[in-house]
């Protein structure tokens, strides 16, 4: 019995999805993983959905208001003309963070500085280990009152989500998300 080789045009087709698939594989383990920041804006509901602690609370707007109206604060805001001033790092002692809570859990500060017109109070959850996930917040208080809250959740070092809240009025939520086929886009 005489065996017909198969057709040229046969192997080809079959070996396209085995190439495809180890192509897929290569970009998938490559050790440089990239990712892309994609945002959009939200409705309350949906930024409450995406983190369960993205609206500003009443403490956080109160703690806002003392820090705004601190005279060792406000001693670091630059003066009327002042060009490009350096950020300023100040004690973390000045925000009574005994009030500061993320998702339930008691916050620890973990910066405070003025960087031009605007206050930023980072805080987050304490991580017992690396791998562990961890919560963090920022408040950035800008000198007419307005207050951004920027709350995220991290994994392995990597941000989860982002979900940045304008005075509780305009919501933004944003993920990163894995990209494969980055060295295809014009950076």
């Amino acid at each position: 019995m005489d065996k017909k080789p198969l057709p040229r045009w046969l192997i080809a087709a079959a070996a396209l999805p085995l190439c495809a698939a180890v192509i897929f594989l290569l970009l998938w383990l490559n050790p440089h993983k990239i990712y892309a920041y994609r945002a959009q804006t939200a409705s309350a509901d949906e930024a409450v959905k995406t983190c369960p602690f993205a609206l500003i609370t009443q403490e956080e707007f109160e703690l806002a208001e003392v820090l705004r109206a601190s005279k060792d604060v406000a001693s670091f805001f630059p003066n009327p003309g002042e060009v490009d001033p350096p950020p300023r790092e100040l004690p973390v002692s000045l925000a009574n963070a005994g009030t500061l809570q993320i998702g339930g859990q008691d916050a620890q500060v973990t910066s405070l500085s003025v960087q031009g017109l605007q206050i930023i109070l980072d805080y987050a959850t304490p991580a017992p280990d690396v791998q562990s996930p961890r919560s963090r917040c920022t408040l950035s208080i800008a000198y007419d009152g307005t207050v951004v809250k920027t709350s995220a959740q991290y994994e392995n070092g990597v941000a989860l989500y982002i979900v940045d809240n304008t005075d509780n009025a305009a919501f933004i939520v944003g993920r990163n998300v894995r990209d494969l086929l980055y060295f295809l886009h014009d950076n």
